[in-house]
């Protein structure tokens, strides 16, 4: 699509400049969440343009609490892992680790930049710093550590790709440095542009009255002249088309291959652009007409997906409780038909509505939600779905449920590696935890808590640790 096709392409054009002009400091890339994973691949992949000397290093960590050591930590760690990969390609770099004397401060994780670059070897020259922080705490304090950072006098030989997503916290700084110094691209999904997608896919708008199964293409076969209308002959070496028992026989229902499938395709491009256009109603309406054609094509999977949408579709429309009805018969269809995580999905959109109302019933919806995503061996979901059951359970006043829900989400939590528990609400459920077994007299486990909690934010360890009385 054109829309998402432009940013990049704006992307790669000023990120190639960027690589040949040495003498700018720093390329600046506001873009959107959509995009953010796409934007960082492209930045990083400059590393590899043929005007390129430098080493390119990514840091995603979140711009807060202890960031300058986990900053240092996390650089030493990715150069360890680009010298190795240099080093199979017969090219050597100089021995680094982190200085045992360099603290926790912004000047030490300078230092730790400046020792990187005094370690490459040719045809290496300085490095390039991909930062895209996934949360900025306190945006003032991130631009003032940035500009010191740019204007650093050690760190000539650092450059810096900023990556910001649905913020905009750089943009004063970028214009103080001036365009000699500093570029900037918007790596933004352009709306309209989208869309006109979304109407050249969509195509024409199914009637309301349209059936489900569309005429098959092997139609009757006029001859030019006065004869009768007749099959048309056979060609050479074809095959008849598949009968009904036969595409059943392989999964597929009739209705959907014979054009039921492209209606629904059109209602759902229809949906998605009546929402673009904040024709909610409308929205709504086919929305819910894609929902039951997915019933009438066999389509269970589907069906239940497209009543989740709906669902949030009534949500947006203030209508609670339609969403509930959609919820309700999207988990009971994802029970009869053993839809686990569709079934999950459904029970948090219930516990959800359930909790906004403080009905007790939405504990039992978040923890129903918790044992099918357990089901479908999604532990990622589940150890959200457990922390959210012990947040209502604790402000409810039901401590003890609170403590056995965080207990089993953080449970499922150490059966994950380093990266795929930080991407989880983990450390928040560690630091819940944490703070009602300290409520209870529990300081040893607490602190335990409280350390592996900063660990898996962070991928260090913390510093001395806190007096916990």
């Amino acid at each position: 699509m054109e829309s998402i096709a432009q940013p990049l392409r704006r992307l790669q054009e000023e990120g190639a400049w960027f690589a040949r002009a040495c003498q700018v400091r720093l390329l600046w890339v506001p873009t959107q969440a959509a995009l953010r994973a796409t934007a960082i691949r492209c930045c990083s992949r400059l590393e590899y343009h043929a005007d390129n000397h430098s080493l390119y290093v990514t840091a995603e960590a979140p711009w807060g609490g202890d960031r300058h050591r986990a900053l240092s930590e996390a650089f030493v760690r990715r150069f360890a892992e680009k010298a190795e990969g240099l080093r199979q390609a017969g090219i050597e770099l100089g021995p680094f680790e982190r200085a045992p004397a360099e603290d926790s401060s912004l000047a030490g994780f300078g230092s730790t930049l400046r020792r990187a670059c005094e370690v490459l070897k040719a045809p290496l020259r300085g490095i390039t710093l991909v930062l895209a922080p996934s949360r900025v705490e306190e945006a003032a304090l991130f631009v003032e550590e940035l500009r010191a950072l740019v204007a650093a006098s050690l760190l000539q030989e650092v450059r810096w790709i900023v990556i910001e997503s649905d913020s905009r916290h750089l943009e004063l700084l970028v214009r103080e440095l001036g365009p000699a110094r500093a570029l900037s691209v918007e790596a933004r999904i352009d709306e309209a542009q989208q869309q006109r997608d979304l109407a050249v896919l969509a195509g024409p708008l199914p009637q309301q009255d349209s059936p489900a199964m569309l005429p098959a293409p092997w139609g009757p076969w006029a001859s030019r002249g006065a004869m009768p209308k007749a099959a048309p002959p056979a060609r050479r070496g074809e095959r008849a088309p598949p009968s009904d028992e036969q595409l059943r026989a392989n999964g597929l229902s009739p209705a959907y291959v014979k054009g039921g499938g492209q209606e629904l395709q059109r209602l759902m491009l229809h949906g998605a652009l009546a929402l673009r256009q904040g024709r909610l109603g409308d929205a709504i309406e086919l929305q819910a007409r894609a929902a039951a054609l997915c019933g009438r094509l066999e389509l269970a999977r589907e069906q239940v997906i497209h009543l989740l949408v709906l669902g949030g579709y009534q949500l947006a429309a203030s209508s609670p409780a339609r969403a509930r009805e959609s919820y309700r018969t999207a988990a009971e269809l994802a029970r009869q038909r053993d839809l686990p995580l569709q079934g999950a999905q459904a029970q948090l959109g219930l516990g959800m509505l359930e909790a906004l109302e403080q009905r007790p019933e939405a504990l039992q919806h978040y923890a129903a939600a918790a044992e099918l995503s357990e089901r479908a061996e999604l532990t990622a979901l589940a150890i959200e779905c457990w922390r959210m059951a012990g947040q209502f359970a604790n402000e409810q006043r039901a401590q003890e449920r609170a403590i056995e829900c965080w207990r089993r989400g953080w449970q499922l939590a150490t059966t994950l590696d380093a990266a795929a528990a930080r991407a989880t609400s983990a450390a928040t459920i560690a630091q819940l935890l944490a703070q009602q077994l300290l409520a209870r007299g529990y300081g040893q486990e607490a602190r335990e808590l409280h350390r592996r909690a900063f660990l898996i934010e962070h991928g260090v360890e913390p510093g001395p640790e806190p007096a916990v009385t």
